[in-house]
C-alpha cells in the first residue's frame, strides 16, 4: 500500500528522504464524493446509476458514510458533510468522472436514466468518432459523469466501396503536397520518393483526420491524435499504429488512381511503400 502526505509525496519517496522516484499508482479501490442528503443519494446511486449498497458507515470518516458497489471492484463511497458541496474545479464547467460500459449496460443504462427523467442526449455527439456513445448525468449533489461505451464500429475497418478513383495527375504535386479526397475518404501525399495514399480514418478510433498545414500534420478532432506525413503516430499520450493505406498507381500520362475499397495495414513507414514518380513528368523541386 502506498500512502500520499498532503504534499502528494509518496511514502516510498519520502522513505529515500524526498528525492527518489514516486512509487507508481497501478490503481485504486474507491471514489470518494461529498454530498448533502445520504439517503437522497443512496436512492440516485441505487435506482439510477446501478450500484450495489454494501453498508453504511463501514469507513473511518468523519461523517454518515455509504459505500456502494460497482461491477468491478472499484467502489464509490458517499460522505454526508454539513458544508456546501463544490463538485466543480475553480474556473471550470465541472470535475470529469467517466464510466465506461458494455452496449448492452449502455442501452440499460439509456433505458434506466430516461425513464426517471434524466436527459440522454449527447450534446457533443457531432464530436464523436464511430462508434462511440456517451451521455452526462449529474448526482444530486451536481457531480458529474460521463457515460460512454466504444462498440466494435470504433475501431472497424472503413471501406465505402466506391472503386478506384481518380486522384489528380503528379503534375498537380509539388513536393510534400497533401490532399483530400471526400469520395472514399483517403489522402495522397507527395514525398521526395513517391507518392503515397493514407485512409482518411484515423487508427485510433475511427475520427476522420483533417490536414493542418501550419503545423506538418494530420489531426483527428475526436480524441486529438496526430500523424506526420508519412502516417506516423506523434501522439505522445498513447500508442496508435499507423495510418492505413490504399493501392496508388500512376499511369504512363501521369494521371494518378487510388483504390480506397483495398486496406494495407503497416507497422511502421518504409520507403517500398512510395509509388515513384516514374518519367510521366519531371521531377519537381522540394525536399522534406
Amino acid at each position: 500500500m502506498v500512502h500520499f502526505d498532503a504534499k502528494g509525496r509518496s511514502s516510498d519517496r519520502l522513505s529515500r528522504g524526498g528525492n527518489g522516484p514516486k512509487a507508481p499508482i497501478s490503481g485504486f479501490s474507491h471514489l470518494m464524493f461529498e454530498v448533502k442528503d445520504l439517503d437522497r443519494s443512496e436512492a440516485f446511486y441505487r435506482d439510477v446509476i446501478g450500484c450495489d449498497v454494501i453498508g453504511r458507515n463501514l469507513v473511518n470518516e468523519v461523517g454518515p458514510n455509504l459505500l456502494m458497489g460497482l461491477n468491478t471492484i472499484h467502489r464509490i463511497l458517499l460522505v454526508q458533510v454539513d458544508h456546501e458541496v463544490v463538485p466543480f474545479r475553480p474556473n471550470s464547467s465541472s470535475i470529469h468522472h467517466a464510466l465506461f460500459l458494455t452496449p448492452e449496460q449502455f442501452k440499460a443504462a439509456q433505458e434506466r436514466f430516461k425513464a426517471h427523467g434524466y436527459d440522454i442526449d449527447d450534446n457533443r455527439a457531432q464530436f464523436r468518432p464511430r462508434g462511440e456513445y456517451s451521455m452526462d448525468i449529474f448526482d444530486p449533489d451536481g457531480h458529474r459523469y460521463q457515460v460512454q461505451v466504444r462498440t466494435p464500429e470504433a475501431t472497424a475497418v472503413i471501406v465505402e466501396n466506391v472503386g478506384p478513383q481518380p486522384a489528380g495527375n503528379v503534375r498537380d504535386y509539388a513536393v510534400g503536397d497533401v490532399k483530400s479526397f471526400v469520395k472514399g475518404k483517403f489522402i495522397v501525399v507527395r514525398m521526395g520518393g513517391g507518392f503515397i495514399a493514407y485512409s482518411r480514418w484515423c487508427t485510433h478510433m475511427n475520427g476522420l483526420l483533417k490536414w493542418e498545414p501550419e503545423h506538418w500534420r494530420f489531426y483527428c478532432p475526436m480524441h486529438g491524435v496526430t500523424y506526420n506525413r508519412k502516417g506516423e503516430s506523434i501522439d505522445f499520450c498513447r500508442q496508435v499504429v499507423p495510418l492505413r493505406t490504399h493501392p496508388l498507381s500512376i499511369a504512363n500520362d501521369g494521371s494518378i488512381t487510388v483504390d480506397p475499397d483495398k486496406v494495407i495495414h503497416r507497422e511502421a513507414f518504409d520507403e517500398e511503400q512510395l509509388t515513384p514518380a516514374g518519367t510521366a513528368v519531371a521531377a519537381t523541386g522540394g525536399t522534406i
